[in-house]
């Protein structure tokens, strides 16, 4: 099971294009009816945010307040998404659609993000997303569809967990009970109380994308399963569950230690629950079979990209391995309180690693010999 990296690439679209140049250009569909006088105030308030927007993305005077205080970047997937790499505005906005909803004075705004190269004529889109238009005072304000869109989840609430659950799933009490007790063992482990957190279950990633707001993400189709933490103590399931410990250790770890290493961070996450539907100890062994098969494997050269797709048999993820795996001998030789020491500082990585009687010339072999304790 893979963890969702929210980069977005490149595919071909064969129509809506857009001529590329410096200046942002709002392009506005036919679909769209600019001779209703509140859509027209729609559209001009979205022409005004595409063009304030990248300023900052924890504030927008465009944007409903109340959104920053729950998401504090409540549009941070849209920030910055017209720079490519022939510079800013490559991609440029097309508003596709806007939808009225069953309540008044609210609607559903439908943006794309266009490039054309005028040499191949070719046209890329970047992505499709939705945002919620809604009049407030006689003014247009924007927030978060993914807000808009549980209001028709099931919610549930499980102890410290609310849970949102997908209408296209069951919810599973079985499993919410085992979260449950997981959590309430993070809690011994990190000598806390429990954090309140909310679960967003969807079925697959292609609907956690469209629970976020993208019609169209290219990674809505990269996995069959995986997850995302948000800021809020939000927590996004691709995986058709109602548990996903690896990634709640990750909002335990975002509010407790603040400057979190992520080496360490993803590492204890593996360690302490695995990657997906299987535990530390099944992951392990598939990593020592990995290095079994590959005894000229330099585990010194895949320390720095925790998210290098290395993957064992498509499951196991040989840089989280190699990272759960120091933090089981720092626990081990060290104590928790010395690696609690690593796991909050923002050092250089191998800096960290020397403290705990690692270099790049002994890490290969040290590890090495932990896989056969």
């Amino acid at each position: 099971m893979k963890k969702i990296i929210p980069l977005i690439f490149l595919v071909s679209f064969s129509c809506l294009a857009q001529t590329t140049n410096n200046d942002l250009h709002l392009t506005i569909s036919k679909a769209v009816n600019q001779q209703d006088e509140q859509i027209n105030q729609v559209v001009s308030t979205v022409r005004a945010f595409l063009e304030t927007k990248n300023e900052s993305y924890n504030s927008n005077k465009y944007w409903l307040p109340t959104d920053f205080d729950k998401h504090k970047y409540p549009f941070i997937d849209i920030y910055e998404i017209e720079t490519g790499r022939e510079g800013k505005n490559v991609y440029q906005p097309t508003l596709m659609e806007v939808i009225p909803t069953n309540k008044p004075n609210k609607w559903i705004v439908k943006l794309a993000f266009i490039s054309h190269d005028s040499k191949t004529k070719e046209n890329q889109i970047r992505g499709i997303y939705n945002i919620i238009a809604s009049k407030i005072n006689n003014e247009i304000v924007f927030s978060r569809y993914q807000d808009f869109a549980l209001e028709l989840w099931q919610k549930v609430q499980k102890e410290s967990v609310s849970y949102y659950i997908s209408p296209l799933k069951k919810v599973n009490e079985t499993e919410m009970l085992q979260q449950q007790k997981d959590i309430e063992q993070l809690c011994t482990f990190f000598n806390t109380t429990p954090i309140p957190l909310i679960y967003i279950s969807c079925i697959n990633p292609k609907e956690l994308f469209e629970v976020k707001g993208f019609d169209y993400n290219p990674m809505m189709y990269v996995s069959k399963v995986g997850g995302l933490t948000e800021y809020g103590n939000i927590i996004l399931s691709g995986n058709n569950s109602e548990i996903y410990t690896h990634e709640i250790i990750h909002i335990y770890t975002l509010n407790l230690f603040l400057n979190k290493h992520s080496f360490f961070d993803e590492g204890l996450a593996t360690y302490l629950s695995g990657s997906g539907t299987f535990d530390y100890s099944w992951h392990k062994e598939k990593f020592k079979r990995f290095i079994q098969k590959n005894p000229d494997f330099k585990i010194e050269n895949h320390i720095d990209d925790l998210y290098e797709r290395l993957y064992f048999e498509e499951e196991t993820s040989i840089p989280y391995l190699i990272a759960a795996a120091v933090c089981e001998r720092t626990i081990r030789l060290y104590g928790k309180e010395r690696f609690f020491e690593l796991l909050n500082s923002k050092d250089d990585l191998w800096v960290l690693l020397n403290k705990i009687g690692l270099t790049k010339e002994n890490i290969n072999q040290e590890i090495r010999k932990e896989l056969k304790l």
